[in-house]
Formats: C-alpha cells, structure tokens, sequence
C-alpha cells in the first residue's frame, strides 16, 4: 500500500513542479485521494521546488514546529480557498537531493492518516517520530578511512540493487552481522583501500572470513583513488535511495556507520574512482586465521577483539576470473531470492 501512495505522491509533486508559485509565500497544491475529518491531504510544491504535503487539522489543534538540521521542516500553515480557510501540518524537504527518502516517509504519513482518519495530526506525529532522526545532522564527520570502506560497500550495494530494488535487505553489516552482504547461507565482505601498491587489508576479528555454516564465503577487494571527477559518497547515495524501494532502512544503516544524509554536503569534496575490483573465495587456501582452525588444531581461545593484517594472494592466481563475477553475483541473487 506505502509503494501506491509512493507513486501517487512522484506524480503530483512532479505536475506541480512543471510551473512553481511565482511568489515565496505561497504554494502550488494538489489533493490526495485521503479524506480525513477536516479535509483531504494535500501535495505542494514552493518557489524554490521544495516538496512539502499538508496535513488539515482542527481549529484547536496546534503543530509541534521543528526544523530538523538543514533537511526536514514542521510548521503550521493557514490556506485560504474559494473563501474557506483551512488550517495545515505543514511537512517540507529542503533538499532536494533527500527528495527519495523524504517521499517514503510522506508515504507512510498517507498510510497513517488513512488508517486513523479522525486522528490525522497524532498519525502525522507518530511517522514523523519515527523518521526525524535520519534527517538529522552529525556531531562529527567520518575520517578518509571510515569513508573509503563505506564508499566499498555503498559500490556494491548499487550493483545489486540495479539487480533487485530490495536488496538492501542483503546489506547486513551495518546492523551487527559478522558479514557485510548475506545471501541466504551464503556471505560476502567487503573491502575498499586507497593504498597505491599492494593489497594488504585488516580483518576485525576472528569470525569475519568463517564461512557460514554449509555456504560459501566471498571477498571483494575494491582499490580507490581519490579523484576530483570520482564519484562521491552524496551522489552514491542520492543514486541507491532512488533504485531502491526501502530508504528508510538505507538511511538507518547509514546512520549506524556514522553517515548522516543532512551532512552530504561536508563530504561534497570526497570523491573515489574504483581503479581496481578483485573477487575471492574464501577457501582453505586463502590466507586467514579463524575460531574454526583454531578449533579444529586443538587451540583453544578467549582472546577477543582480536585484529589482524593480510596480503591478499596474487588475483592472478587466487582471483576468480571477471568472467564469473557476473553469473555469480547472478546466482548469489536467486539463492536469496528462493
């Protein structure tokens, strides 16, 4: 139902946007197909193309105001057409860039109010509760190296959701597992690298290349240059939030790795080329140390935190073949998928 409403929502925002109000103070409006007790909801667009949706209220109803970082704005909003004056919760995006995720959380707002349609305004405030915080901004910024492997794994997750618009469902690091991607029993890391020379990586831990229990674990080495054309963290992200079908859980994962969508313009200046994209398999050949081995050698540990370095094996001969990465990524999706 929230992907219906996400749909009527690009279209009426999108006709208003054709011609936008010649002065600051005032709207282009549409009407959504949602009545409430005071009235239907409606979509608007502002002189500067702002997307905004109205929410009616009751003449003693009062808006809670908020200006949420530089991204997200509540205000209260009085219209007055064909001689009725009508009150509003008025809920704006600022930027532009957060058009995506800004539309999935208007989307759930629809999806309350139709459901409780005599308590439009605790609706309104009960999605806006649950949102607000990812249009917040950081109290700090993500070091180069931080950014490095968050640009890896934002790389990949594009890829597949070029392949599927819901496979941030396979992005399962950020919330605690071992892995950075899972499909069904099947895992892979990620690993992103601004060195020049070599391919030397760090591994958190001795769970992090343990293969899941009958699947098979894979590694992908991806080498950055740091490049004023590249592409950066901002527009990577702009891009997946409009592949995929979740932006909420996109934003919430960023969140958690310490990247908030309000500071996308601090990182403006951050941009990565991939000059190198290496895949392995992560078997009994490849170059480890894990609870497993130590196990089965008859070692016995409690050492946690443990970290460690290593050279990755020549790509040549340890690599798999660019050939098999597509039919493998292919196959990884449908092992998912079943």
């Amino acid at each position: 139902m929230s992907g219906t409403f996400r749909g009527i929502l690009a279209d009426h925002w999108n006709a208003l946007e054709a011609v936008r109000p010649t002065s600051e103070e005032r709207l282009r409006t549409s009407r959504l197909p949602v009545d409430t007790s005071t009235g239907q909801l409606l979509a608007a667009v502002d002189a500067h193309g702002a997307r905004h949706i109205l929410v009616p209220i009751e003449n003693n109803q009062r808006v809670k105001r908020h200006l949420d970082g530089v991204n997200l704005r509540v205000d209260e909003r009085a219209l007055e057409t064909s001689g009725i004056y009508s009150r509003y919760a008025d809920i704006s995006c600022l930027d532009h860039n957060l058009n995506a995720i800004f539309t999935d959380m208007c989307s759930d707002v629809i999806l309350g109010v139709a459901s409780n349609p005599k308590y439009a305004l605790a609706s309104t405030n009960k999605v806006l509760d649950r949102w607000r915080s990812l249009f917040a901004s950081s109290n700090s910024l993500l070091r180069e190296s931080q950014l490095t492997g968050l640009f890896a794994e934002l790389w990949v997750l594009r890829e597949l959701l070029r392949k599927s618009s819901s496979a941030v469902s396979k992005w399962t690091g950020p919330s605690g597992h071992r892995h950075d991607f899972t499909f069904g029993c099947n895992a892979l890391e990620i690993k992103g690298s601004l060195a020049t020379s070599g391919r030397r990586v760090r591994i958190h831990g001795l769970s992090q290349l343990d293969a899941p229990a009958e699947g098979n674990l894979y590694l992908r080495w991806i080498r950055l240059q740091s490049h004023p054309n590249g592409h950066s963290i901002g527009s990577l992200v702009e891009e997946i939030l409009n592949l995929g079908d979740d932006a909420q859980s996109v934003a919430e994962n960023l969140k958690i790795l310490g990247y908030f969508l309000a500071d996308a313009d601090s990182y403006r200046n951050n941009r990565f080329q991939v000059t190198e994209d290496i895949w392995y398999h992560i078997d009994v050949n490849f170059p480890r140390l894990t609870e497993r081995q130590l196990s089965d050698a008859g070692i016995l540990t409690s050492a946690v935190d443990v970290s460690y370095s290593i050279d990755l094996p020549d790509p040549v001969i340890q690599g798999l073949p660019p050939s098999a990465v597509s039919t493998l990524l292919d196959s990884l999706m449908k092992e998912y998928n079943r």
